[in-house]
């Protein structure tokens, strides 16, 4: 503490009403200042004058009370007001703001980012599910790629069919009835008057591949598990390119 913080305690010092830390300041400022050891004096000699046993008071401390009550009050004493310290607040306030446009803007950044992330696992996921789904709905959007149609006699079963330019023939199978696990569906292509099988497709097939040059016809038919060399069954589905 200052000497006008200590002068402002000598009061209560005199009276022992300070707290401990307060007291040892105190302490250690007399020690070093005559000025305010006589103020104390002054303070404890006035406070034994309060007591029944006291007598006369001093005469110098009788004129500087005195003296004390005609000096004019200490005005008020404001605390000095410089350009920095409401600049401070002011840059504080600024950082702050631009702190939560840079949070916000990270924030905006990560949601993008996570959206974006849940897209590709949930194309991820149905890659796995259906990996031949992404190259079916290419081939159906390229405008070089033939598509169409294989139906059942009644024309309730219908199912799709696409060949890509370079050949290769997509067929959505997953509309077929599911069968026995000792039964099967078999693809077939029409060449001429000859039909080759172009494979066993199993008892619930969905997207099937299958190599479609040259062939101009298509027929699905079901077969025991092992599937067959030439079928005797009537076709499920059947249908041509043209």
């Amino acid at each position: 503490m200052n000497h006008d913080e200590i002068s402002d305690l000598l009061g209560a010092y005199a009276l022992d009403a300070v707290d401990p830390d307060e007291h040892a300041a105190v302490d250690t400022h007399l020690r070093e200042c005559a000025r305010c050891r006589a103020e104390v004096q002054d303070h404890r000699e006035t406070a034994a004058l309060l007591t029944p046993s006291s007598g006369d008071a001093p005469e110098h401390l009788w004129q500087r009370i005195a003296g004390s009550l005609e000096a004019s009050p200490p005005g008020p004493r404001l605390a000095p007001v410089e350009g920095g310290t409401l600049e401070r607040p002011r840059r504080v306030a600024r950082a702050m703001v631009a702190a939560l446009a840079a949070a916000a803007v990270i924030v905006a950044v990560l949601g993008v980012q996570v959206r974006e992330q849940d897209q590709r696992i949930d194309q991820l996921q149905s890659a796995l599910q259906d990996p031949l789904g992404p190259a079916f709905q290419a081939a159906l959007t390229d405008p070089r790629s033939q598509v169409f149609e294989l139906a059942s006699d009644d024309g309730q079963l219908t199912l799709r069919g696409v060949i890509a330019a370079d050949g290769t023939g997509y067929l959505a199978a997953a509309a077929l009835p599911r069968l026995s696990r000792d039964r099967t569906y078999q693809l077939w292509g029409a060449t001429g008057d000859q039909l080759i099988s172009l494979g066993v497709l199993g008892p619930h097939p969905d997207i099937v591949t299958f190599p479609a040059d040259p062939y101009t016809a298509f027929a699905v038919t079901e077969e025991d598990r092992a599937g067959v060399v030439a079928s005797t069954n009537a076709p499920v589905v059947v249908g041509s390119t043209t």
